[in-house]
């Protein structure tokens, strides 16, 4: 090779060399750079998960099951309430000073295995409501909407104050069960809910807000008559534009004896909703159950059936009926109630309908452990119906509630 050749392969290899360099350049600022600029907004669950109908409620019985065990039976969603919810009274015993440990342990588990969260919250503080009982809107409004900030910032997964692992909640339930546990007016709830939803949007504007579940239709949705219809009516009254909505879904308590009744119910609540132009409100079942075995006391007849006896396989049948009926009926997600079975739920009372609804024994109650049939059931329905076009369902046939 000449000199001349030489030089003139030096000047072509000298730009490229700078081109290369300037290249490298670049990328190592924008990786040095990366966090500087802001990530998107975690998506919890993926599409199957976030259209699945199918969940459990209040499935952590401690020291007997956990959030993979829900998972493993296919179920995509849970509904935490009662201690397994967002408590208040709980979480910040003195005021400023709060403790997450345990909502922190349930929400990380049920994120890590991909579980889409409904939490239910419980305003109740008695560090607020001093000698008045459960079930009054907060005496220190403003008290409260701080703490529920605070809960839902921790729990948006945006990587700013979050939690340990930056679990999401996807759905507040803004308490529950207002028919039968709220003492204070529907007027004074609606207002309650109504601030509730401002706080969480702008704190996580993707998050979803519940009504309180709707603890007692009765034969003739005389629950909802009596409370629902007028926290609908205050909501509209008090909305501050037109096109104003203050709760994303509402949801339905499912227990008394298995009928017909279901599909008008559903009904009348749509209608209702619609009086105030809430239309296309996702209604879900966020509790249901039926019970196995031979209870030493049975609940009230009118609430989980007069019989004092049924076979696992009884109530495997029922399950699926609990959740085919409703789902060909235009219900969005039907909660379980529970994953293991519970002990003395009733306070002193051991061995009641209410200890015999899980899907799995419980040994406290009888020292055995074992996967019911409606276990097998349930998992077996997830995996047969999981992913189905809920929204394009034939009824081939409709007797009797089946």
């Amino acid at each position: 090779m000449n000199k001349k050749q030489n030089k003139h392969d030096q000047k072509i290899l000298i730009p490229i060399i700078v081109v290369v360099l300037i290249l490298v350049g670049i990328g190592a600022f924008f990786i040095l750079q990366k966090s500087a600029f802001p990530e998107p907004q975690k998506t919890h669950v993926n599409k199957i998960a976030n259209d699945s109908p199918f969940g459990i409620h209040d499935p952590i019985v401690p020291e007997v099951d956990s959030m993979v065990d829900v998972a493993a039976t296919g179920a995509k969603w849970v509904r935490g309430a009662g201690p397994t919810g967002i408590v208040w009274d709980g979480v910040e015993k003195q005021k400023g000073l709060y403790d997450w440990t345990r909502s922190d342990r349930i929400y990380s588990e049920a994120y890590k295995n991909g579980i889409g969260i409904n939490a239910v919250v419980l305003v109740y503080n008695r560090l607020d409501s001093g000698e008045r009982e459960f079930g009054y809107i907060p005496k220190n409004m403003d008290w409260y909407l701080e703490f529920l900030q605070k809960a839902v910032e921790r729990y948006d997964g945006d990587g700013i104050d979050d939690a340990p692992g930056s679990p999401i909640i996807d759905v507040w339930e803004i308490d529950n069960e207002l028919d039968l546990a709220w003492k204070d007016t529907p007027e004074n709830y609606a207002l309650l809910l109504k601030k509730s939803y401002q706080i969480i949007k702008k704190a996580n504007p993707d998050a979803k807000v519940a009504i309180a579940g709707i603890g007692d239709q009765g034969e003739n949705n005389e629950g909802f008559r009596r409370y629902y219809t007028r926290i609908f009516k205050e909501l509209n009254r008090t909305k501050d534009n037109s096109k104003d909505r203050y709760f994303d879904i509402i949801s339905i308590h499912l227990y008394r004896p298995y009928n017909a009744k279901v599909k008008e119910s559903i009904a009348e609540v749509k209608e209702e909703l619609e009086k105030i132009g809430y239309y296309n409100v996702p209604i879900w079942i966020t509790e249901t159950a039926d019970f196995s075995d031979r209870p030493s006391l049975i609940v009230p007849a009118d609430i989980l059936g007069p019989v004092s006896h049924r076979s696992e396989s009884e109530q495997a049948g029922l399950l699926i009926k609990r959740y085919v009926y409703p789902l060909a009926n235009g219900v969005k997600k039907i909660f379980w109630v529970t994953l293991s079975e519970w002990s003395s739920f009733l306070k002193g009372k051991i061995n009641s309908s209410w200890d015999n609804v899980g899907l799995i024994n419980n040994p406290n109650n009888d020292g055995q452990s074992h996967k019911k049939l409606a276990y097998y059931t349930y998992k077996k329905m997830v995996e047969i119906l999981e992913g189905s076009d809920w929204s394009s369902i034939q009824k081939i046939q409709e007797s009797g509630g089946v």
